[in-house]
């Protein structure tokens, strides 16, 4: 994943060098994080689904992957992205509050010991959410051709604010239930 996420990650895609060293840093960390995690959090009969392999490695870095440079600006960005993707890919699957604290204060620990406190962003703690439906799509100008695309762009980018959000989904939800009465 090392060659993937310094591929991703590069100048010529407008990331920093403060980006690229963070990443060489993030690939041994992830592996890390998930070997502690396979280790600790063993299936039991109550926690059947407690079971990690690589393919969670994968799904990781196929979210961090789908950042853009407009988006991540500093390697704080980056390390809070990192943490959401590690939190969706492993943390979702505990059942216990336990369990995910356990996590927390690893994936924290990891942050501590891998960067300086310079680099390792002052809320950590604070949990950062990444979704890709914030942007409306692009308005029509008329200058367009035909076949243009006015889909909804997707950028994965952090939540300013739940506030923010909440009207985002109601949104969605207004045009899904009009669509729905509209079909009947």
């Amino acid at each position: 994943f090392g060659v993937i996420g310094i591929g991703h990650f590069c100048s010529q895609r407008g990331f920093s060098v403060d980006i690229k060293e963070a990443v060489k840093k993030l690939v041994p960390m992830t592996r890390k994080l998930w070997q502690m995690t396979k280790s600790k959090m063993l299936p039991t009969p109550a926690k059947f689904h407690y079971i990690f392999n690589l393919r969670d490695l994968s799904r990781i870095w196929q979210g961090m992957l789908n950042s853009t440079s407009e988006v991540i600006k500093d390697s704080t960005v980056l390390i809070k992205l990192w943490k959401h993707e590690c939190k969706r890919v492993i943390a979702d699957r505990f059942t216990t509050a336990e369990d995910v604290e356990w996590f927390h204060k690893t994936q924290l620990k990891l942050v501590e010991d891998e960067f300086c406190q310079a680099q390792k962003p002052a809320d950590f703690a604070v949990d950062a959410y990444f979704v890709d439906f914030l942007r409306d799509a692009p308005e029509a100008t008329g200058e367009e051709p035909e076949d243009a695309d006015f889909e909804m762009p997707k950028i994965y980018e952090p939540i300013e604010s739940f506030n923010q959000l909440k009207d985002r989904l109601n949104m969605f939800l207004q045009i899904f239930n009009e669509s729905i009465r509209g079909a009947g």
